[in-house]
């Protein structure tokens, strides 16, 4: 009887660009699509089984019950959500609707578009809000947080032994039970200069994109070139694999046939951030 129900809401694939967007999608659903042991179980299981029985890949039921799933599970921690988790639920929903209502895909990928330059643009007005655009805002995460800490080592020359002691100082500041404590973090005024000028750089250029997605044409390529270089300049040095990719996603789901394939090679290189380039370069350095 189930799967009687579940075949009367079966829907074949009507093109391969609408292919790609479900089984993306779903790729995406599997690996990080969820938070909490509870519903990432479901989710691996349920779509890894979308993905191998691929005519059920579009099929309505599910597709609602992946989103009632996610809309139910991630509202109970929706202040402590990853912000791409937050994206993901906006994307499925919309996929659901697609579905539902019958539209044709031109309806995928108007909203995708108009989605990344909606999270693009309220990202920039974010960070203007909290003060992104006075100097020092990143000055302090790149002397202490591991992830950046051999960036700046590389790029600005600080020695690694001072960037090491700086984390070690953070870290003792964390767990002393004393009010008011705090430490003194060792840097150049040419570090807080270089910091500064990537800090309003990255900024100009996120909203670039924000204003190419939200007025640009469909079709328009420049868009797309300017959406894989902010990726790829981006996420090799901010490692957040999981926004990356569902920006492509939506960029996949948006874009024309000649730029489809940029935009999967692009999902393919990103996948590499979660390598320790850092730690490796650094040994290589040291063991010559």
């Amino acid at each position: 009887m189930m799967q009687a129900m579940l075949q009367k809401y079966n829907k074949g694939f009507e093109s391969f660009h609408e292919e790609l967007i479900f089984k993306f999608s779903l790729i995406l659903l599997v690996l990080d699509g969820s938070t909490g042991w509870g519903l990432d179980v479901f989710m691996r299981i349920i779509c890894a089984l979308m993905l191998a029985f691929s005519h059920f890949g579009k099929n309505k039921i599910l597709w609602l019950i992946i989103s009632l799933g996610l809309l139910f599970f991630n509202s109970q921690q929706f202040y402590i959500l990853d912000n791409h988790k937050i994206l993901f639920v906006y994307w499925v929903l919309l996929i659901t609707f697609y579905l539902w209502t019958d539209k044709e895909l031109k309806y995928l990928r108007s909203n995708s578009k108009i989605l990344i330059g909606l999270v693009m643009f309220f990202a920039v007005l974010q960070k203007v809000i909290n003060e992104f655009t006075s100097p020092g805002f990143m000055h302090g995460r790149f002397l202490f947080d591991e992830r950046f800490m051999l960036v700046t080592h590389f790029l600005i020359e600080t020695p690694y032994e001072v960037l090491a002691n700086n984390r070690n100082s953070i870290g003792v500041l964390n767990i002393l039970p004393v009010d008011n404590s705090f430490v003194t973090l060792s840097s150049t005024p040419f570090m807080g200069r270089v910091l500064y000028a990537f800090q309003l750089f990255g900024l100009a250029f996120e909203g670039l994109v924000a204003s190419l997605f939200l007025f640009s044409k469909n079709d328009s390529i420049i868009k797309d070139i300017v959406l894989l270089l902010f990726c790829l300049g981006t996420y090799f040095i901010f490692p957040v694999i999981g926004f990356s990719s569902i920006l492509l996603i939506l960029g996949i789901a948006q874009s024309s046939r000649k730029m489809r394939k940029f935009y999967i090679l692009t999902f393919i290189l990103l996948q590499f951030i979660i390598v320790p380039w850092q730690e490796i370069i650094f040994y290589i350095q040291n063991a010559i």
